[in-house]
């Protein structure tokens, strides 16, 4: 496949498996995975999207506890969503890997307890939303919570039920 510059799984409840021959497809940009609860392999073969620069990971891996080994040899990836995935409960401290990261999402993943400490070095990482993630969101209070120091840098966070807004705005209003 030459030309592949996204790809779409939507309500697929008794897929099991992706891992459809990667190899071939390695100008894929977009990835959206919708609604999959059954997916036990994810993406074998995922380290050979090297153009995929979006992926979004919506109701699936129920299973899942952290995010497979695959997604740190992505480069170019510069947006993650991950929403609904309640067996996920951590993200992995490889997650530094993703340089070219500038957004991402987490929501509806009740288990994630905390962020990894390796998060601080995406310096490029510019905007942060997470949302329904109720034992997350309590570490990551401005100033008080435990992880504000990992995501203090970024510009741009959706913490809970707030509005997007810039750092510096957060600071002032806390004032």
């Amino acid at each position: 496949m030459a030309k592949a510059p996204g790809s779409q799984s939507q309500n697929c409840s008794n897929l099991t498996s992706l891992s459809m021959g990667f190899n071939n497809i390695t100008s894929l940009r977009h990835l959206i995975i919708m609604y999959s609860p059954n997916l036990v392999t994810l993406l074998q073969g995922l380290q050979n999207l090297s153009s995929l620069q979006s992926l979004t990971n919506l109701g699936c891996c129920w299973e899942f506890k952290s995010l497979p080994d695959e997604l740190q040899n992505l480069m170019r990836l510069q947006s993650l969503e991950i929403r609904s995935c309640p067996g996920l409960e951590a993200l992995p401290e490889w997650i530094k890997m993703l340089v070219s990261l500038r957004s991402s999402a987490i929501s509806d993943c009740q288990n994630i307890t905390c962020l990894p400490e390796s998060l601080k070095h995406l310096i490029g990482l510019q905007h942060l939303s997470i949302q329904d993630c109720p034992k997350l969101l309590k570490r990551c209070r401005q100033q008080s919570g435990e992880d504000w120091p990992k995501i203090a840098h970024v510009p741009f966070k959706h913490l809970g039920s707030s509005e997007l807004r810039h750092q510096s705005e957060t600071s002032i209003s806390s004032n």
